[in-house]
């Protein structure tokens, strides 16, 4: 009997230590990243309160989005309509193509990696601003 409740105990924290590779989808909240394409940037920031994105590639963007775990899905995107160079045009479509396909998601070390249905990913670096951002300062001054 002693011999079964120990090798139980074993058996469970064996378990533990492999790991579990859901992410904690509350880090996210409030952090900005960028993914750096061909001559434009994608940025993508999560809401500190509200399970909402936002960000800008030609057009500013936002949406919302659910997450458990390690999936996580975009919805409702809406965005500006202003035309730009036609190469950053083109990303732009694909990126807004792309991420109601998004199903899952990795966050780990600064760089946050969407992954579509059909294993296309987009890998963003976390930055402090997104340059948007700080564009949008600079011209309110």
């Amino acid at each position: 009997m002693k011999f079964k409740f120990i090798a139980t105990g074993i058996c469970a924290l064996a378990l533990a230590a492999c790991g579990n590779s859901d992410q904690n989808p509350e880090v996210l909240k409030g952090l900005n990243f960028v993914s750096a394409q061909p001559g434009v940037d994608i940025t993508l920031s999560f809401d500190p309160n509200e399970m909402r994105v936002y960000g800008g590639v030609v057009n500013r963007y936002n949406g919302a989005y659910t997450a458990d775990g390690d999936e996580i899905k975009f919805d409702g995107f809406a965005s500006t309509m202003m035309m730009g160079a036609p190469d950053a045009m083109e990303i732009e479509t694909e990126y807004f193509q792309f991420m109601p396909t998004v199903e899952t998601y990795e966050y780990s070390d600064g760089k946050l990696t969407l992954v579509g249905a059909d294993g296309k990913e987009i890998v963003f670096v976390q930055v402090e601003e997104t340059p948007d951002a700080q564009a949008s300062e600079t011209s309110a001054e």
